[in-house]
């Protein structure tokens, strides 16, 4: 539906490895995150609805204000304590950068963001 068909995807899946990250680390307690935090699938859902609407409105993407939107105020409204609130925002800035755009980014070791393709291919 996005008019920025190959933008919002490589940022959704970048977002979708995010919100898998900031949701596994509670499983860890204090090792994970100093506080636990009600992460859950809403936060990524109006994250991607926050996307599409930041993509529609603006001729360039607004990479900033994105990270910005998605680490103090949809996941960074949960986040009480300064260093988790500085983990989000570093996870943020390497998961969520104009280099996703200009050729392979690695998400973790030999894990690169994928690009653009279908289901299928997302899935294999």
């Amino acid at each position: 539906m996005c008019a920025r068909e190959n933008e919002f995807k490589n940022i959704w899946f970048a977002l979708c490895y995010f919100h898998a990250a900031v949701a596994e680390r509670r499983k860890f307690g204090p090792q994970g995150w100093n506080r636990s935090y009600p992460f859950n699938t809403g936060d990524l859902t109006i994250s991607i609805n926050v996307l599409y609407n930041y993509l529609d409105a603006n001729l360039k993407v607004p990479y900033d204000d994105l990270r910005y939107l998605f680490g103090e105020i949809m996941y960074g409204g949960h986040i009480t304590d300064d260093w988790d609130r500085r983990l989000c925002r570093i996870y943020l800035e390497e998961f969520i950068k104009p280099e996703m755009m200009e050729g392979e980014l690695f998400l973790a070791p030999g894990f690169p963001l994928p690009g653009n393709m279908d289901y299928n291919s997302y899935h294999q």
